[in-house]
């Protein structure tokens, strides 16, 4: 048995995507993830998931434009409170559908990455990532110890430079490995700086804070600035979640500067802070 529309027919794909879902059968969602089609429905349900979140960008415009309808007298607050309640009853449908799209889609991205070796190009990626990061840091230990290089270590920052590797999708051809450290650099930096401030915000004057007791705090500074489409492709990984893997690197970040170290108390990790004045620098001067 095989899916009744071609490869290309994404209309097609998205009224066969819909009644597989109100059909909850699973010979369809086999065949919706069979190699020959598994892009495609990732594409399509990508889209579907695209168009959820304008709708509910429009829905939220329209429900404050109606509030100060009220307020302008064009409208009572009857009528608002009836509108609203109509809006909340679509709202709920919406979201079990979205959430059971979801679901369909964690599946259908993992395929569609494994068919076109994402997963491989990833590790490869973060393996020179790491690579070129510790010849980095080496780099920068010879000097500022103000030692001579030797003709291998000249060598290899030679080849860090000009060693190039592909760029992402939809990012630029290529670029060379030195490159890919520095924005890596600037984006933990980024992150670290982040973190700094939420660390001295939660301690205050305590020498160390629960893990926990960060996390909230990170994700409502963290978790906007991550595209819809960055997390759904980390969930696709089955990796977990995005905001708390960059929590993790972060940690490591701060910890690779000796600003704080992790530890192990009964009530969980905690970190312990051991350069205050470097935390209070790193988030911008910024003190508790």
């Amino acid at each position: 048995m095989t899916l009744p529309y071609e490869p290309d027919d994404d209309q097609a794909a998205d009224r066969y995507i819909n009644a597989a879902l109100r059909g909850r059968d699973a010979e369809a969602w086999r065949l919706l993830a069979a190699d020959t089609h598994v892009e495609q429905t990732d594409r399509v349900i990508r889209a579907m998931l695209d168009r959820i979140a304008v709708a509910r960008a429009h829905r939220t415009a329209e429900r404050a434009t109606a509030r100060a309808r009220v307020s302008a007298g064009e409208i009572t607050e009857a009528e608002y409170r009836r509108e609203a309640a109509e809006e909340a009853a679509r709202a709920t449908k919406t979201a079990h559908f979205e959430t059971l799209l979801r679901e369909h889609h964690r599946l259908i991205a993992q395929a569609a990455r494994r068919l076109r070796g994402d997963d491989v190009r990833d590790e490869l990626a973060d393996l020179v990532l790491a690579l070129g990061t510790a010849i980095d840091a080496h780099r920068s230990a010879v000097l500022a110890a103000g030692v001579e290089p030797s003709a291998a270590d000249r060598a290899l920052w030679e080849r860090l430079s000009a060693l190039e590797v592909p760029g992402t999708p939809g990012g630029a051809g290529r670029t060379s490995v030195e490159e890919l450290v520095g924005r890596h650099a600037t984006r933990q930096d980024d992150f670290g700086r982040v973190l700094a401030g939420i660390i001295l915000d939660v301690a205050g004057d305590a020498a160390s804070v629960s893990r926990a007791a960060l996390l909230p705090a990170w994700k409502r500074a963290v978790a906007p600035v991550l595209a819809s489409g960055e997390r759904a492709e980390f969930a696709a990984k089955g990796k977990g979640s995005l905001v708390t893997e960059k929590l993790r690197k972060a940690l490591g970040h701060l910890e690779r500067k000796g600003l704080v170290r992790r530890s192990e108390s009964p009530d969980g990790q905690r970190l312990d802070v051991l350069d205050r004045p470097g935390l209070v620098e790193l988030a911008g001067g910024r003190e508790p």
